[in-house]
């Protein structure tokens, strides 16, 4: 084939084309039903059925909205695990803000992107669309969570009230990098350090401005239980030090790994997010271990494609597209690295079902309200736990 298309091989392509019945029983049914409904696995789909023989206690479903915080969502159903392990609490009642934790992401998140230009030596207009199109969104994982809470601490939802249907995450996160690029303009020209961090402190006002008009003012103090806390003197109270116990873990090559996803949990943080790479096996007995002591599984994956939200089924076998559309299967390394499986979701693994010790199925609880058939609950397959999970969230315990 040349440099340019020719309209002889157009044709030539027509003509393959048109002449192979299949392809066009396929265009037909993605142009009538979208391209997952005309690729999924009937046959497949209907040999799940909703078991398990491990589970942890029933947690109240999510609903994270708009608001992209699957992530703190998946947190705090971990961290509620531990409350109920651990303290006299009533679960049941007591929800803690994600909302809360959110503010304080973007305001870490604001925080380190002016450190950064600051230190830039030869700040220009490139360098800061790029770092404020870097630093500025929403994203994070149990790590970043764990740092914001170890610092700022939680407080109950009543305190800080969750973000409502009308709250536009990209128009938020669009105006602040908007607002972030154009305080920084104003970098460039200064010399002085100390001149840039006195700006620096102006500029975070105005941020914290910004984010407390957008998501609320966070509670310096509130009453719980008929005692004045401050966030931190609650997390101390009841949380203490149990988030520290729990390790993250990826079934990924280290190479592989560091060349993809491995800088998400690094951005604002004072200390790296320590990561141990372990056969699937190992971390399958982990996750078996941590279930049967009642506390869920963090765990960041692929989901775009590989979840039904009708049906409840979390598989990467689910949809036939690979072979509807021509696309070649890769090994799930390569995969990584390509960005074809990247971290786009955050749940929860709260039950199993186990035969002769080997994990069948898994059961997860979504942050998208009741949802679907088994009501914002899912299955999730073995094929999916090694083709489409990045990290997982072990208590380290369990992986000696």
């Amino acid at each position: 084939m040349k440099t340019e298309i020719t309209r002889d091989e157009v044709l030539q392509f027509h003509n393959q084309y048109c002449q192979n019945q299949k392809n066009i029983e396929i265009e037909s049914k993605i142009r009538t039903q979208g391209i997952l409904k005309a690729s999924i696995d009937n046959e497949r789909m209907n040999n799940f059925e909703f078991a398990f023989n491990i589970e942890v206690s029933e947690c109240k479903i999510y609903n994270q909205l708009g608001s992209y915080q699957c992530n703190i969502f998946a947190f705090l159903r971990v961290v509620k695990d531990i409350l109920r392990k651990n303290t006299e609490l009533d679960i049941e009642h007591l929800d803690l803000s994600s909302n809360y934790i959110n503010f304080y992401d973007k305001l870490e998140k604001a925080n380190s992107l002016y450190n950064e230009l600051i230190s830039c030596d030869n700040l220009s207009i490139d360098i800061i669309i790029n770092k404020a199109n870097f630093y500025i969104g929403s994203f994070g994982t149990f790590h970043s969570c764990r740092e914001i809470v170890n610092k700022y601490g939680i407080v109950p939802v009543t305190d800080m009230k969750e973000l409502d249907s009308n709250y536009n995450d990209s128009l938020t996160i669009e105006l602040l990098r908007r607002k972030m690029k154009e305080d920084a303009i104003g970098l460039i020209k200064i010399d002085s350090k100390s001149e840039k961090m006195a700006k620096k402190e102006e500029f975070m006002y105005e941020v914290f401005q910004f984010l407390s008009k957008v998501y609320g003012v966070p509670p310096i103090d509130f009453e719980y239980d008929g005692r004045t806390y401050t966030p931190l003197e609650f997390k101390n109270q009841y949380l203490k030090d149990c988030l520290d116990e729990f390790v993250t873990v990826t079934p990924y090559q280290k190479e592989v790994f560091l060349e993809s996803y491995s800088f998400l949990p690094n951005i604002y943080l004072n200390d790296n997010e320590k990561i141990l790479h372990l056969p699937l096996a190992k971390i399958k007995e982990a996750i078996i271990k941590q279930l049967r002591n009642n506390v869920s599984v963090w765990f960041s994956s692929e989901e775009s494609t590989t979840l039904d939200y009708d049906i409840n089924i979390l598989d990467d076998q689910l949809y036939n597209i690979s072979h509807l559309l021509h696309i070649r299967n890769i090994h799930k390394n390569k995969r990584l690295l390509l960005d074809t499986v990247n971290y786009d979701h955050a749940m929860c693994i709260t039950g199993v079902l186990v035969k002769d010790g080997k994990i069948i199925q898994l059961k997860v609880d979504n942050s998208f309200g009741k949802h679907g058939k088994f009501q914002g609950k899912l299955i999730m397959t073995n094929s999916f736990l090694e083709h489409c999970v990045i990290t997982l969230i072990i208590h380290k315990s369990y992986l000696e």
